[in-house]
């Protein structure tokens, strides 16, 4: 019987990591503000007083005593997504895949199940960090079906704030009185935007802020023996002496598919150039936010939480009900979205 694989007896084949490593939770910054929980209901509700204002009012000796307004409250939808997808290891898969980084040794079955698991998953928690970095970048999402027609909308209110000079006009662009002006932006709510915020933006963004000549302002400040800041470090410690942001700089993307017949890949990056998000501090450091895990019918129980399986089409047992060929399948999934309690705890600012 002639073999399955030829190869010269000289060759050496080995298995190199992806360019791209999987990205799993770890390093994605957003979930410290925005942590993920489940809640077994199929739409998220939630009621938020109005703020207090006024001062107490006089009276004066004998005086009745005046009544103030009743304090009202306001109620927020949140309409989950549903998302969810699948990759199959077919019959001719099974029969003939090798490992990777030989030439004719078989793989087993779970070797092939755990890459795909690995990049489902990682498909959902950059499904998830894009819906957070839409909502935080542009205020609202609109997510397409395999039809093309729109499934998924949401929109939320955060703050904005335009410089007047773009930072990339570096000779008198004025980030650091743009921070001042921002911070102020924090009147009137529980938030502080000073030191003990975020200034999340990517490496663009972050190089015009680098490279600014303005006298007038960054370029006009001066480090110990004169020096001036011109790195993150040096910046850093400038804004957070002025009680401003701490500096985020954040470049991760996401992988579009292959569009050129190399497979040359493009990619999308979840903060645009010349937007900084400025994500504050609430009271006891309470979070601004969740993103929030939803019922889901195809878990046990239709609980809420993520949704992951692998089916064997041949795998129950003698008798049962088995289709051939032979099909594995592994899906991940889930419904939920972001909530946002605090929109003014964000500031997105155009520069």
């Amino acid at each position: 019987m002639p073999s399955l694989f030829t190869f010269p007896t000289s060759a050496d084949l080995e298995e190199i990591e992806q360019d791209m490593l999987p990205r799993l939770e770890a390093d994605r910054p957003l979930s410290q503000f925005f942590p993920t929980e489940n809640k077994d209901a199929d739409v998220i509700l939630w009621e938020q007083m109005d703020s207090y204002y006024g001062l107490q009012q006089a009276r004066g000796l004998n005086g009745e005593f005046p009544s103030v307004p009743k304090t009202q409250g306001r109620r927020t939808p949140m309409t989950p997504g549903v998302y969810g997808e699948f990759e199959p290891i077919d019959e001719a898969e099974l029969t003939t895949r090798r490992k990777y980084g030989t030439f004719a040794e078989p793989i087993d079955i779970s070797d092939l199940v755990a890459p795909i698991q690995t990049k489902l998953l990682q498909r959902r928690l950059d499904r998830q960090e894009w819906i957070l970095w839409q909502f935080l970048v542009n205020g609202q999402i609109s997510v397409a079906g395999p039809n093309g027609a729109t499934v998924v909308t949401g929109a939320y209110n955060v703050q904005k704030f335009t410089a007047t000079v773009p930072w990339a006009t570096t000779a008198t662009a004025t980030p650091s009185a743009n921070f001042r002006l921002a911070k102020l932006l924090g009147r009137g709510y529980s938030v502080d935007f000073g030191a003990k915020a975020y200034a999340f933006m990517n490496s663009q963004t972050f190089n015009y802020l680098a490279l600014n000549t303005n006298p007038a302002d960054l370029y006009g400040r001066r480090l110990q023996w004169g020096a001036t800041a011109n790195n993150l470090a040096s910046i850093s410690a400038l804004l957070q002496g002025d009680d401003l942001p701490q500096i985020v700089v954040y470049d991760k993307v996401y992988r579009t598919t292959p569009t050129q017949a190399d497979g040359t890949f493009g990619y999308n990056l979840y903060i645009p150039n010349n937007t900084v998000i400025i994500i504050g501090e609430r009271p006891g450091g309470r979070a601004i936010g969740k993103y929030q895990y939803t019922r889901n019918a195809n878990n046990p129980g239709m609980g809420p939480g993520p949704y992951m399986e692998v089916i064997d089409t041949m795998g129950g047992p003698e008798g049962s009900h088995r289709r051939p060929p032979r099909t594995i399948e592994v899906y991940d999934g889930h419904n939920g979205g972001m909530k946002l309690m605090y929109g003014s705890a964000i500031i997105n600012m155009a520069v």
